[in-house]
């Protein structure tokens, strides 16, 4: 019979990711029904299924990172309707009384991946677009089509965006 140390050594560590990404999989196979609802749906059910047992996987900054990238996604529904509200005022009022303007966001993210969904959370955002990043990638370049305040412009989308963005990745 192996020692405690022996089964340790041959022990693999599970990616909660595919076992999560399994599981909702499974879900929808075994419903049959293969629809947004269902798949959300299937995605929460396996989430709570891997998050009861938790301390059988050994690390759990899985749950943590999931915790906080579902908060990245609420924070951009909500920015999206926001500003796709913003946007249809400015719109529809009958004087134009904006100012775009392209705005320098400094970077605190230095990893591609970080900054690539960074941009795209700006571009899909109603009323903003990523523009380029400079060749030392220390700056983001977004047109913005309403601009009162460059400089709190650039702390909204740092605040909003950047900082839930780099907590994921932590």
């Amino acid at each position: 019979m192996p020692s405690a140390d022996t089964s340790q050594q041959y022990r693999q560590p599970i990616n909660l990711f595919a076992l999560h990404a399994i599981l909702t999989i499974a879900w929808v196979l075994v419903t049959g029904t293969m629809t947004g609802l269902n798949l959300i749906i299937g995605f929460v059910l396996a989430g709570i299924a891997l998050w009861i047992p938790r301390g059988l996987w050994g690390d759990t900054a899985y749950f943590v990172r999931m915790r906080r990238a579902l908060g990245l996604v609420a924070t951009f529904i909500y920015e999206l309707v926001e500003s796709g509200l913003t946007v249809l005022r400015l719109v529809y009022s009958p004087r134009f009384s904006f100012r775009s303007a392209i705005i320098a966001v400094p970077l605190d993210a230095r990893d591609d991946l970080e900054i690539m969904i960074f941009a795209n959370l700006i571009s899909l955002t109603p009323g903003t677009l990523s523009m380029d990043i400079s060749a030392d990638r220390e700056t983001l370049y977004v047109h913005s089509m309403a601009v009162e305040d460059p400089e709190q412009d650039k702390r909204d989308l740092k605040r909003t965006f950047e900082d839930r963005v780099r907590e994921v990745f932590e």
